[in-house]
């Protein structure tokens, strides 16, 4: 039997922040805002196969984008 091949995390810069996705160690693909809790709020990490279906790092990274593109960040005070 084959043994799993592990899936290198990806950091992207999306809407100005810097989000890493990676599996966790339930296998399940998990994004993480970088920065403190403070400034990012309770969306500090997010369970991209819960909330998208994602299976694969190539996958949560898609999810990642897509959403911030439906849902773009808008700068208050302007």
């Amino acid at each position: 039997m084959a043994a799993k091949k592990k899936e290198n995390p990806a950091t992207l810069k999306v809407a100005g922040k810097v989000h890493r996705v990676y599996k966790d160690k339930k296998g399940d693909v998990v994004v993480d805002h970088a920065g403190s809790a403070k400034q990012n709020g309770k969306y500090d990490k997010i369970d991209l196969t819960k909330k998208a279906g994602a299976k694969t790092v190539k996958e949560g990274v898609k999810a990642t984008k897509d959403w911030h593109k439906n849902n773009p960040h808008k700068k208050s005070g302007k």
